[in-house]
């Protein structure tokens, strides 16, 4: 549910509003004058963050491999860093040329349960995002696959057939829903946390893609070569207030 920026060139600043633009009731047609508002402007910078990796492959490897080694390399080298992606996107610490994650970004709301959540604390995230003035028709959840019991086995309603996440055929990650909505799930979620919010405030940022090179001379002496990959991506959160973690 994120928007994508492709193609990107260099960091792009979004221009984000931290108060209402106002409005003037008019009175009298033709006599009431509209007053001038100036609304608190500021910009969120979005910088690309290089994930990096290099893989040295013999010669020997290349000799007694199929003509198709090359082709699954750079599969592998597509899922890994697509995983990577979502673990820095979800728990990126936003230190040491990280992504600020959902988990550590500044602004986020937060609810905190004590050992497992339970139907109070999940409607207190949703009024917490209704008190933000957040769409609430538009959530999604995401949470860690060890949690799935946590949700399915508590009720919102004693002594009632009624979990707080009703399970479904898993499809692209969807495994259920968690008070009506969407829920995802993923092992770079961190164990524990749950997350739920409007992911269409949120913008992803690419500089060009994956770029998978193959290096011949990675060690010539030895006859081996490498496929060296380079992935420059950045996230911002536009508007923090449309998510809230649950943690303990």
């Amino acid at each position: 549910g994120m928007q994508e920026m492709n193609g990107l060139e260099g960091d792009v600043t979004i221009p984000v509003a931290s108060s209402a633009s106002g409005t003037t009731v008019m009175v009298t047609d033709g006599t009431t004058q509209s007053a001038e508002t100036t609304p608190t402007l500021a910009n969120k910078t979005l910088s690309p963050t290089y994930l990096a990796d290099v893989i040295p492959v013999s010669y020997k490897f290349l000799q007694q491999s199929t003509p198709d080694i090359e082709q699954y390399l750079r599969r592998l080298i597509g899922q890994t860093f697509a995983s990577k992606v979502d673990q820095q996107v979800i728990a990126g610490s936003g230190s040491s040329g990280q992504i600020d994650g959902y988990l550590s970004a500044s602004g986020i709301g937060a609810v905190t349960y004590t050992s497992a959540p339970t139907f109070a604390n999940l409607v207190s995230a949703l009024e917490t995002l209704g008190a933000a003035n957040v769409e609430i028709n538009n959530l999604s959840w995401v949470i860690n696959p060890a949690n799935i019991s946590d949700l399915v086995t508590a009720v919102k309603y004693t002594s009632t057939a009624s979990p707080l996440m009703d399970l479904q055929s898993e499809v692209d990650n969807e495994i259920g829903r968690t008070l009506g909505y969407r829920t995802f799930s993923t092992t770079n979620m961190t164990s524990g946390s749950y997350l739920v919010g409007d992911f269409s405030t949120s913008i992803l940022g690419g500089w060009g893609g994956l770029e998978i090179s193959r290096n011949p001379f990675y060690d010539d002496r030895r006859f081996s070569q490498s496929f060296n990959a380079l992935l420059p991506v950045g996230m911002a959160i536009v508007q923090p207030t449309a998510f809230v973690k649950l943690t303990a």
